[in-house]
């Protein structure tokens, strides 16, 4: 059974999962990916292979579990957290464990087993926004949960399924390196009584040269300090501490700016694989002056090496310009 511990030292949750020992076998044999004998799990027609639907949005009048539909999203079939029984929490000598209390839920990105995210065109990704934005909201209503995060990985090595697919996690604690955010957005806040997203906004809107795209409501940059090769940011002009205040006014602009920027990723880098994760306030609100909810993509272009491993300082041999350079034109990599 899954629990968590928690590293009085790095003062980080881990999620220990013994039963997910296979994966570690997976991981190192790099699995192949699902041949025509294999059915793909998340196609339509095959909705039997996962758990019943939470939330769908569907293009035809068909029932409930059965094909017709544009976004699908269901419990995960293996959940690193369960959302069933009450949340324990105990010691053990100096350390802290609770039980793996959460949710995980597995979110089916198309109906469509080859289209990428670049594919998409505006409406369908505002589609997949409203189910991020929907299930976010509902999740907040349990008081067992602190926070919750939104992460595709496109292009896994360890993954047996190409289909395009995302998860939504929620917790019942802070994630570390989300609390380190925001300890340095209130210690910020503190010192100058302004958002420091805000005001790293407006410097990169005036000098441009780390501005990968924009309309009226969004803009993505490269960030200032990447530590990763074309590192990417999607925020909101407006100040938003909490992702679930977005409302349906701002879907089409924000499905407007991913639907670009990957796009240019595409084009720029050859498809490459990519973690895409939503950074958001805690869930009952706090945060709401120093915090700024943004979208952070990181494309894999390189394993990560020993110095970012053991001292958390990154290398990045691409300048954050020029990388906002190549993608806002749409320039590819060589």
């Amino acid at each position: 059974m899954s629990e968590l511990r928690r590293d009085p030292l790095l003062r980080r949750w881990v999620i220990i999962a013994p039963e997910r020992r296979a994966d570690l076998i997976d991981r190192r044999l790099k699995p192949a990916p699902i041949t025509g004998d294999s059915p793909c799990p998340f196609c339509p027609g095959n909705e039997h292979l996962n758990p019943s639907e939470i939330l769908v949005i569907r293009g035809e009048r068909t029932n409930q579990n059965a094909p017709g539909w544009l976004v699908r999203i269901t419990p995960d079939q293996r959940p690193l957290l369960r959302i069933e029984g009450t949340l324990e929490r105990r010691g053990v000598g100096q350390f802290d464990l609770m039980s793996a209390t959460g949710a995980h839920e597995l979110v089916i990105d198309t109906p469509n087993h080859d289209a990428h995210w670049a594919d998409f065109d505006v409406p369908h990704m505002e589609r997949l926004l409203r189910s991020y934005l929907t299930r976010y909201n509902d999740l907040r209503n349990d008081r067992r949960f602190r926070h919750a995060v939104i992460m595709k990985n496109h292009g896994a090595p360890w993954s047996r399924y190409p289909h395009q697919h995302s998860h939504i996690v929620a917790m019942p604690f802070i994630p570390r390196r989300i609390d380190d955010e925001f300890i340095g957005a209130k210690e910020y806040f503190d010192l100058k009584e302004r958002c420091v997203f805000c005001d790293a906004l407006r410097e990169e809107e005036t000098r441009q040269e780390r501005v990968i795209a924009a309309n009226a409501d969004f803009v993505a940059i490269a960030p200032f300090a990447s530590g990763f090769p074309f590192e990417t940011w999607i925020l909101p002009r407006r100040h938003m501490a909490d992702f679930g205040a977005i409302g349906e006014r701002g879907l089409p602009a924000l499905a407007g700016i991913f639907q670009e920027t990957m796009s240019k990723l595409r084009t720029t880098l050859n498809d490459p694989h990519f973690s895409l994760v939503l950074h958001s306030g805690p869930l009952n609100g706090e945060r709401s002056a120093e915090f700024h909810w943004h979208w952070e993509l990181i494309p894999h272009l390189s394993g990560e090496l020993g110095l970012e491993w053991a001292t958390g300082v990154y290398f990045n041999p691409i300048a954050p310009e020029d990388a906002a350079a190549c993608l806002r034109e749409g320039v590819p990599l060589t």
